[in-house]
C-alpha cells in the first residue's frame, strides 16, 4: 500500500485551533509546574536521583529520601535549592509509577499528559470519519472494519518524530532498534499486526526496543529512513537504517534479519587453545564475560547483550559439550546457561546460572562490575562515570588518579599492580574511585594539571564541581606502593572526606582524548560499508536489470569499436609489409630476382604502377577502358593524367603525390594514359569532339596534351579538365597567338602549329641553365605542370570545375 498524502479527519479549522491552544496551555502549565520535559540529554530521572537504571523500588524511595532531607528548601539555603527540590520529586514519581518508568526506559517518555503522550491511542480512530457514521446509522451500529483491531493495535505503539530523534536514534547506539511503519487503510499492515505483536514480545524480553511508527502523520521519519510503501520494518542500529527486503513478516525471518545485520565480532568462540590469552587481555580496559551454553548458534540475547556493552565488555562463548575441561575447570553446571564476568584476574567476580536466563539479571550482572578492578581513564565518558561531577562540598565524590607512561616498565607495572590491590579494600569509602592514566595519551588532561605539581609526585586526587571544572591534590612523594606510600594516602583521603575544605588547586580541562576511537581508515571503510548496504537496500531488482543492460550495451559498442580498429591496423600493417617487401624486392640487382615464368611479365603487358599498395595508378588503354569508364559504378569517378615516354617518369610520381590524400575514398580510381601510343591521342581527339557545340576539324599536338588531368563520370557522361595553361589552374596565360584562343591549353592548336614549339614548353633548347626561357616569358616546364592540381582537386570535389557533357563515351582502339 502506498503511503497516503492526506488525511482523513474532517474535524473544522476552528476546532483544530481550539484543541491546539489547548494543548499548548497544558504544556505550558506543566513545564512551569513541574520543569520537566520529554527525555532528553538534559534530565535523566536516574542520574536525579543517582541510581542505576536497575535500582529497585526500594533502592529510589531511599535515595529521594536522602536527597530530600539534603536538598529540602527548609534546610538549605542556596540559591537553586528549590529548582533542584522539585527536579528531584518530579524524578521520584516519575520512577515510582510503574508504568510512567516503563514508557520512560523504552521510549524516554517523562510524562504521561494526552498532550505530551507520543503514542496516543487511536482505537476510536474512525468515529470521526463521516462514512463510518453513515453505515453506523444506517445498520444499527453493528458496522465494523475487520482490520480496526490490528491497527488499532499498531497505535498504541506508535512514536512522534521527537522521540524518534530524541530517544530512538541516540538509544539505537546501544541496543537495535525495530521500527514498523504503517498506515490507517493499509490491509497488509492489519495483517501483520498479529505476527508483529508476537515480534514485539519475544524481542521485549531479550532486551530489544521495538516501536511503530504512522506513516503518513510522521512523514518526516518516513522521509529519512527511506520509506516508499507500507508495511515496512526497519532495524537501526548505530543510526543507520536497515530495511526487511522479505514480502512476508514472520518472527524467525524477521530474527534472522536482525541477526545478519549485527556485527560479526562481537562474542569470540573459545576454547583450551586461546582461552587465557582471551582472559588476559584486559590491557584494552574491559571486562571479560565468557558464556557457557549448549546450542551451537548464539542465542539473540547473548548477541544483544554484548551489543550493548562493547564498549566496556570482551565477550566469549564456550559450548559445554565440546570443552568439558573448561567447564571442570570454572566449576560450571552441565546442563544451564552460565555467565562468568572477570576482571584483572583469571578468577571470575561475578557468575550467574540458569536454564533460561532473563535479559534483566544478564544486565545487571554486567552492568554492576563493567569496570575494572583499576581502569584506565581512556575516554570522556569513562571519565564521567568513574569521577563523576558532584557540586555540594558535602557529598562530594574523589577519584584517586595514578600516572604512569609506560605500564611494560617493571617498576610501573608494580606500582600499578599495588595500587590496584589498595583499590580492591573493603574498608574504603563508597565515594572514593581508582583509576590511572597514560600520560603520552592524555597530554592536555596533564599539561592542564600541570600547575602545583609535587616534584617526584605521580598520584593526585580530583573532585569534579561540574563538566568542565575540577579541584585536585597531588600527594607529596608520589605513589609507590610501600607502606608509607600507603599511609600518606590513608591520611589524604582520610583529611578529605571529613574536612569540608577545599582542594588546594582548580582548574578547567577540556575533554579526554578518546583511545578507542576508530581510525579514519576504518571509518571510511565502514562508510563504505554503510553506503553499500543502503544502495543494496534502495535498488530493486529492475533498477539492476535495467542499469546491467544500460551498461552491456555501452561496453558491447565500445568492444566493437576496439575490435574494429584492430582490425584496421592488422590490415594496414599487413599491406605496409608487403609495400616494404616490394620495395626490397625491387631494389635487388636483376640477375638476383627470381626469373619463373609467372613473375616474368614484358613491360608492355605492366597494366598497373604500384608505387605504393594503398595508391594504385591504372594505364587505362584497351583492355582496362570498360573498368575504368564505361562500366564505372554510380557515384564513381576516374581521374587520369595524360603522359608521354618522356614524361612519364617525372611527372607520375608527382601525380601520384598530388592525389595520395584521395587514396582512402572508395568512389575514385586513378589511372595514366600514353598520348604517344595505344591509340590513346585519337580516343583523346574523339571526347574533345564529342564536347564542342558544333563540328570543326581539330589538329592535336601531342606535347601540349603531356600534364593534362582528366576526370571522368562513366556513369553521369561528363568530365572535368585540368591543365597548367587553364586560367583556372592558376598559372600565367600565354602570350597571344600562342593558342589560348584557338585551344592551344587542350593540345588543340591551329593547323599551323608545329611540334617545334612544343620544345619550348618542355624547357629544351631554348631554355638557360638556370631554367628559365630567354625569349618567351609565359612558358611551363614540364616539371611544374602539375604544381596547381592539389587546388584543382579541392576544387573538383567541390563541384565548381567545369563540367564538358557528351552524349556517349568513344571507343577506345585495341591494338
Amino acid at each position: 500500500m502506498k503511503i497516503n498524502r492526506w488525511s482523513r479527519s474532517t474535524l473544522s479549522w476552528k476546532s483544530l485551533f481550539l484543541i491546539s491552544l489547548c494543548i499548548v496551555s497544558v504544556f505550558v502549565w506543566v513545564s512551569s509546574a513541574y520543569g520537566v520535559t520529554t527525555a532528553s540529554g538534559s534530565y535523566n530521572p536516574y542520574e536525579v536521583l543517582g541510581v542505576k537504571r536497575s535500582a529497585s523500588p526500594q533502592e529510589i524511595r531511599k535515595a529521594y529520601k536522602q536527597l530530600v532531607v539534603l536538598w529540602h528548601p527548609d534546610k538549605n539555603k542556596e540559591g537553586e535549592t528549590e529548582d533542584k527540590f522539585i527536579l528531584i520529586k518530579s524524578a521520584y514519581e516519575l520512577l515510582s509509577d510503574p508504568e510512567r518508568r516503563r514508557l520512560y526506559d523504552q521510549h524516554g517518555i517523562t510524562e504521561d499528559s494526552p498532550n505530551l503522550n507520543p503514542r496516543p491511542d487511536y482505537n476510536n480512530f474512525h468515529k470521526f470519519d463521516p462514512i463510518d457514521e453513515i453505515l453506523t446509522f444506517t445498520t444499527g451500529g453493528s458496522f465494523h472494519f475487520p482490520f480496526a483491531d490490528g491497527i488499532s493495535y499498531l497505535h498504541k505503539q506508535s512514536i512522534t518524530s521527537k522521540t524518534f530523534d530524541q530517544n530512538v536514534l541516540p538509544r539505537s547506539n546501544i541496543v537495535p532498534q525495530l521500527l514498523l511503519f504503517y498506515g490507517d487503510w493499509c490491509t497488509g499492515c492489519a495483517r501483520a499486526a498479529p505476527t508483529w505483536r508476537s515480534i514485539s514480545e519475544e524481542l521485549s524480553n531479550v532486551g530489544m526496543d521495538v516501536a511503530c511508527v504512522h506513516a503518513e502523520r510522521e512523514r518526516v521519519v518516513a522521509r529519512r529512513m527511506g520509506i516508499s510503501a507500507v508495511p515496512a520494518v526497519v532495524l537501526v542500529i548505530d543510526s543507520h537504517p536497515y530495511h526487511y527486503r522479505e514480502t512476508v513478516i514472520s518472527a524467525s525471518k524477521v530474527i534472522g534479519f536482525i541477526r545478519s545485520k549485527l556485527p560479526f565480532d562481537l562474542i569470540t568462540h573459545l576454547d583450551q587453545t586461546n582461552v587465557d590469552i582471551f582472559l588476559n587481555s584486559w590491557w584494552d580496559n574491559r571486562i571479560r564475560v565468557i558464556i557457557f551454553g549448549s546450542t551451537p548458534l548464539i542465542r539473540l540475547r547473548y548477541l544483544l547483550l554484548a551489543f550493548q556493552y562493547r564498549e566496556r565488555a570482551a565477550f566469549g562463548i564456550i559450548r559445554t559439550d565440546e570443552s568439558p575441561d573448561l567447564v571442570h575447570r570454572f566449576g560450571v553446571t552441565k546442563g544451564l546457561d552460565s555467565i562468568l564476568v572477570f576482571k584483572e584476574y583469571a578468577k571470575p567476580v561475578a557468575s550467574l546460572s540458569m536454564l533460561d536466563i532473563p535479559h534483566k539479571l544478564m544486565k545487571d550482572l554486567v552492568e554492576n562490575n563493567k569496570f575494572l578492578n583499576l581502569p584506565r581513564l581512556s575516554s570522556q565518558s569513562i571519565m564521567d562515570t568513574i569521577c563523576p561531577t558532584e557540586s555540594s562540598v558535602y557529598r562530594r565524590r574523589l577519584c584517586v588518579v595514578f600516572l604512569t607512561r609506560d605500564t611494560t616498565k617493571l617498576h610501573d607495572e608494580e606500582k600499578v599492580e599495588q595500587l590496584r590491590q589498595y583499590a580492591t579494600r573493603p574498608s574504603l569509602p563508597s565515594r572514593v574511585k581508582f583509576a590511572y592514566v597514560y600520560e603520552d595519551k592524555q597530554r592536555d588532561f596533564i599539561s592542564a594539571l600541570s600547575s602545583g605539581n609535587v616534584k617526584d609526585s605521580n598520584l593526585l586526587i580530583i573532585w569534579r564541581q561540574d563538566k568542565k571544572r575540577l579541584s585536585y591534590e597531588w600527594m607529596e612523594g608520589g605513589w609507590d606502593g610501600s607502606n608509607s606510600s600507603i599511609q600518606r594516602l590513608d591520611n589524604v583521603l582520610y583529611r578529605l572526606m571529613t574536612d569540608r575544605s577545599p582542594l588546594a588547586y582548580h582548574v578547567e580541562i577540556k575533554e579526554l582524548t578518546d583511545e578507542h576511537a576508530r581510525s579514519i581508515f576504518s571509518k571510511v571503510l565502514r562508510k563504505i560499508s554503510l553506503t553499500m548496504d543502503f544502495l543494496r537496500g534502495q535498488i530493486t531488482r529492475e533498477m539492476v536489470i535495467q542499469a546491467t543492460s544500460l551498461v552491456a550495451t555501452v561496453l558491447f559498442i565500445v568492444a566493437g569499436g576496439f575490435i574494429m580498429a584492430y582490425l584496421v591496423r592488422l590490415e594496414e600493417e599487413s599491406i605496409l609489409a608487403k609495400a616494404n617487401a616490394d620495395a626490397q624486392r625491387a631494389q635487388r640487382p636483376a640477375a638476383t630476382r627470381p626469373s619463373t615464368q609467372s613473375t616474368t611479365r614484358p613491360s608492355s603487358a605492366v597494366s598497373s604502377i604500384t608505387h605504393n599498395p594503398e595508391c594504385r595508378i591504372h594505364e587505362m588503354r584497351g583492355e582496362t577502358y570498360n573498368g575504368l569508364v564505361r562500366l564505372i559504378k554510380p557515384g564513381c569517378r576516374t581521374v587520369v593524367l595524360l603522359l608521354d615516354a618522356e614524361t612519364k617518369s617525372e611527372l607520375l610520381p608527382k601525380f601520384q603525390r598530388c592525389v595520395w590524400p584521395y587514396r582512402k575514398n572508395k568512389s575514385l580510381q586513378f589511372g595514366y594514359m600514353h598520348v604517344d601510343r595505344g591509340g590513346g591521342l585519337s580516343w583523346y581527339k574523339q571526347l574533345l569532339l564529342l564536347s564542342l557545340a558544333e563540328p570543326r576539324n581539330l589538329n592535336i599536338n601531342p606535347r601540349n596534351c603531356v600534364g593534362t588531368v582528366l576526370s571522368l563520370n562513366g556513369h553521369r557522361k561528363y568530365f572535368c579538365v585540368f591543365h597548367a595553361t587553364l586560367p583556372t589552374a592558376g598559372a600565367p596565360r600565354r602570350r597571344a597567338g600562342s593558342g589560348y584562343r584557338n585551344g592551344g591549353f587542350l593540345g588543340m592548336d591551329s593547323e599551323n602549329s608545329s611540334d617545334e614549339c612544343s620544345d619550348v614548353e618542355r624547357g629544351g633548347d631554348r631554355a638557360n641553365p638556370n631554367g628559365q626561357a630567354q625569349d618567351n616569358v609565359g612558358v611551363l616546364f614540364t616539371s611544374h605542370l602539375l604544381d596547381n592540381l592539389p587546388n584543382w582537386l579541392d576544387r573538383l570535389f567541390e563541384g565548381s570545375t567545369h563540367r564538358y557533357h557528351i552524349n556517349y563515351w568513344p571507343e577506345f582502339p585495341v591494338k
